[in-house]
């Protein structure tokens, strides 16, 4: 069994999840889209944002959630350890 941070946001009726990520995985486009496939089926959440652990920096597979989790601090998430 693995573990993940994440926090599964309701906002206008969009529910997306936001994954905390070791940083090289978002420097990896095959890993980065390995993960997100992975989350959002442990998860039953399509929409996924990576989020590096340090560095911030942002990928997912919808540019407008990315967008909008761009203009949130992480504190404003409501993260949640997972166990999958």
């Amino acid at each position: 069994m693995a573990q993940m941070t994440a926090a599964l946001v309701k906002e206008k009726g969009v529910t997306f999840a936001v994954v905390l990520v070791k940083d090289y995985i978002l420097n990896s486009t095959h890993q980065a889209d390995e993960t997100i496939r992975a989350v959002a089926l442990s998860l039953g959440c399509p929409l996924v944002v990576l989020m590096g652990e340090s560095n911030r920096k942002l990928r997912g597979n919808r540019q407008d959630v990315v967008n909008f989790v761009s203009q949130l601090h992480p504190s404003q998430l409501p993260w949640k350890k997972w166990t999958i």
